[in-house]
């Protein structure tokens, strides 16, 4: 989170984010972006990305599920690509045909880093295994943009009210994109676990 919220400051500095947007590093790309803006823009990503994989890694091997083989975060990274791809352009489609995809794919890291599955069939584990629970993975989301929402709303006041600047809108971004990420990443691994065990009680996980 220091790291991504550093490098958010220097993309800021150099112009590649835009302070009005405290959600996905709020990266903006033009004319008056610089290269050390770019840079640590793109670093910022990365940094996210592969934060959300050693976390997603570290939760499954508490929980005894990581099996033996080298790392998978190229495949995250594509996996990654993919699904918010995906999401994005459902999104953009009146909104409910993007919530049907973040649902049917929320367990697909577990299903790539879990059981070693490629990026394709850990999206299609994910669509069969979710099929049937689709309500109670979306009620179970709701609860976590909730939860999440508070702490984003009192950081952006926050900066809003001490006039931070620039590099506090960034470092503000920073922490918002840390705060869903420590809420919704358990849930697509607690989504995983539990439907990969084969039972039917999903709700107990939320409970």
């Amino acid at each position: 989170m220091i790291v991504v919220g550093g490098l958010g400051a220097v993309s800021e500095i150099g112009g590649a984010t835009d302070p009005d947007r405290l959600w996905g590093f709020g990266f903006t790309f033009d004319a008056g972006t610089t290269i050390l803006g770019g840079i640590a823009g793109v670093a910022a990503l990365i940094a996210h990305v592969v934060g959300s994989y050693l976390i997603l890694e570290r939760m499954l091997e508490l929980r005894g599920r990581v099996g033996s083989g080298g790392t998978r975060i190229w495949a995250y990274v594509g996996l990654a690509l993919l699904t918010g791809f995906g999401m994005i352009l459902g999104l953009l489609f009146l909104i409910v045909p993007g919530l049907i995809l973040a649902v049917r794919w929320s367990a697909a890291s577990g299903f790539l880093i879990a059981r070693r599955a490629g990026v394709i069939e850990a999206m299609g584990a994910s669509w069969n295994v979710t099929r049937g629970h689709s309500w109670p993975i979306f009620f179970a989301g709701l609860v976590c943009f909730l939860l999440a929402l508070v702490p984003i709303v009192a950081v952006s006041s926050f900066i809003e009210f001490a006039g931070a600047g620039p590099v506090g809108a960034a470092i503000g971004t920073g922490l918002t994109d840390a705060i869903t990420t420590a809420v919704f990443l358990p849930l697509g691994i607690s989504v995983f676990t539990l439907l990969d065990e084969g039972t039917q009680e999903i709700g107990e996980v939320f409970a």
